[in-house]
């Protein structure tokens, strides 16, 4: 007998340099909810196309209207390497996350189609994570604030 996993994952891949996977976890019981509170939290709001440029009202507009989607986690891991091709970093962001996370689920990407909200969330939240830290540390409305949990880093130098 297989155990429920804990959650489920939806994921967001940016390929263009520098690389990076974006993970958001959603309680494996509460995705229909999930997905209801973020539709509703971001339906026919304009999203920025930068984090960083954004009006700090709307910001903090976003940051609070997202709060109660239910989420387990949101983990983001760049690839800053120099010379790597997209093919590679995305095996080493997909490895990475893996051995970070094995008893998630992940959802399909078809599926991402019939999830807006959600999708729509995980993309701002990836704007997010590839401001330069000092920028979202000292930001005063940080959308990784609606997450209990979270991982932002880069793969390490070395060969994977």
């Amino acid at each position: 007998m297989t155990s429920r996993p804990r959650s489920v994952c939806l994921l967001d891949w940016h390929g263009e340099p520098p690389y990076g996977l974006t993970a958001l976890g959603i309680p494996a019981d509460r995705l229909t909810e999930a997905e209801v509170r973020a539709a509703a939290a971001l339906a026919g709001r304009s999203l920025p196309g930068s984090w960083q440029d954004a009006d700090p009202a709307l910001r903090r507009r976003l940051v609070a209207a997202c709060r109660s989607v239910p989420t387990t986690y949101l983990w983001h891991v760049a690839d800053d390497r120099p010379d790597t091709d997209e093919v590679r970093a995305r095996r080493d962001c997909m490895r990475a996350f893996g051995d970070e996370r094995p008893a998630d689920r992940l959802l399909p990407e078809d599926q991402a189609d019939r999830l807006p909200g959600l999708t729509a969330l995980i993309r701002l939240t990836a704007l997010v994570c590839r401001m330069p830290p000092d920028l979202w540390l000292d930001a005063e409305e940080d959308l990784l604030d609606i997450y209990d949990t979270y991982v932002v880093g880069g793969l390490p130098d070395g060969p994977p």
